[in-house]
């Protein structure tokens, strides 16, 4: 089985040729404004969807973005370079209507994670630039589902519909198909050549510890993972019931349990003036 999924993962479409450019040039400091215009704009398409999301309630800019260049001065080369992953993401990994799972339900669930990890990071992270890469951490922290609900619908749903309230779906996962959805997932962001903190927090968003620990990332997306199945935005994938976070839990961050209510009361807000990103999918 294994074999058979890794071969899957081979067959996986790599990231376009633009969004893999644009990963490319904000991950090298030689890289200038310029250049990343330059590489937007080879994609029309993808230059309006990310326009949209930046004139989105979500962002709150004062007038209208019309240019590229201007989001760039505004926002910053890593903000586009997550909305323009975002919008490919969403559009590429987007389950057709008929699927037998809530395509909705899911993409809600991952959009609360990644505006939660990015509260989070408002709180830990001194750098602006560096918030950006937890907004996106969360939102495809369960493309690993996706995939297996994609190549083995009626097994991976029935596997799920069988998982009880005690029971880890991860373990359930590993039992049917040799690999957890955590650890497919890690695999795929490896195929996009996504950066290795951003694959680490994939793989390891189900993890309450982890062993030499040098990134926060892993651990934001953990607890927004938790902290969201616990306050109505679940995914439905799995019947078991979530455990609420805990001081262990919010000590990876340096943070406590009673900071989870400060730095999380707005997620309901976000949220809804978020859902212009779910809206990119069907675009």
């Amino acid at each position: 089985m294994k074999k058979v999924i890794l071969s899957y993962i081979e067959k996986v479409p790599a990231l376009s040729p633009t969004i893999a450019k644009i990963v490319q040039l904000t991950s090298s400091d030689t890289s200038s404004a310029v250049d990343l215009v330059q590489a937007i704009k080879l994609d029309p398409a993808l230059t309006v969807k990310v326009l949209n999301l930046i004139n989105s309630s979500y962002f709150g800019m004062p007038q209208e973005v019309t240019s590229i260049n201007r989001a760039i001065i505004l926002l910053g080369m890593n903000t586009i370079k997550n909305l323009a992953l975002s919008a490919e993401v969403l559009s590429s990994f987007n389950p057709s209507k008929g699927a037998l799972f809530n395509v909705d339900k899911f993409w809600q669930h991952s959009l609360a994670c990644a505006i939660s990890s990015k509260l989070i990071a408002q709180r830990i992270i001194k750098d602006p630039v560096k918030r950006e890469e937890f907004f996106i951490a969360g939102l495809i922290h369960d493309i690993g589902k996706i995939f297996f609900i994609k190549h083995f619908p009626r097994d991976y749903l029935s596997m799920v519909k069988k998982v009880g309230s005690s029971d880890s779906l991860n373990h359930k996962e590993r039992l049917l198909f040799t690999m957890d959805h955590a650890e497919v997932g890690g695999l795929i962001a490896e195929k996009w050549a996504l950066p290795p903190d951003l694959v680490a927090s994939i793989r390891l968003h189900h993890e309450r510890t982890v062993k030499g620990e040098t990134s926060f990332l892993p651990a934001s997306v953990y607890i927004s993972n938790l902290y969201c199945k616990t306050n109505g935005y679940g995914d439905d994938i799995g019947a078991m019931v979530a455990k609420e976070t805990d001081d262990q839990d919010w000590g990876r961050l340096n943070l406590h349990k009673v900071d989870e209510a400060e730095i999380l009361s707005c997620l309901p807000e976000k949220v809804e003036e978020a859902k212009v990103f779910l809206q990119v999918r069907s675009k």
